[in-house]
């Protein structure tokens, strides 16, 4: 993580690691889980924890292969938050069905802005990146993406 992100006066700069696993339950929704680590620059755990995500796909590029979608993730307690206008891209076919017809793909997505949060998430700011893969194949209907990037979170109340 850059040393010289800076954060509002309240918030912590702090490196975003994670995983998410979802299942399709319709041709623009998928729903699963996130784990999600955000470590400070001294090391110190920000936040660690694993929510429900649900991502809806609000509009996609079947020319272009990409898609714009939103996430919403709650964890315990109170912290929760939404993404929106998520910029995904297919950039790679990993499997083809039994018609022939691509089922699986490498993806990356995107994910830079927070239409709003609870918690430490509360005027957070992100800029994640996902990488992994989507799959409508008939024997596996599984997407899994690894983390990375950085953010700013509110700072815990003691």
């Amino acid at each position: 993580m850059s040393q010289a992100q800076q954060c509002a006066t309240g918030f912590t700069p702090a490196a975003v690691t994670g995983r998410v696993t979802t299942l399709n339950i319709s041709a623009t929704k998928q729903v699963g889980q996130l784990c999600l680590t955000m470590t400070a620059a001294d090391g110190s755990e920000v936040f660690d924890d694993c929510g429900a995500l649900v991502g809806k796909i609000t509009s996609q590029d079947l020319s272009t292969g990409a898609s714009t979608l939103n996430h919403t993730a709650v964890f315990e307690l109170t912290d929760s938050f939404q993404t929106y206008q998520d910029v995904a891209q297919i950039t790679g076919v990993l499997e083809t069905g039994p018609d022939g017809a691509p089922c699986a793909f490498s993806v990356v997505e995107h994910m830079t802005k927070f239409k709003w949060g609870t918690g430490i998430f509360n005027g957070a700011t992100i800029d994640v990146v996902a990488q992994g893969s989507i799959s409508f194949c008939p024997t596996k209907n599984l997407n899994t993406f690894q983390l990375s990037g950085q953010g700013c979170v509110r700072n815990r109340r003691r």
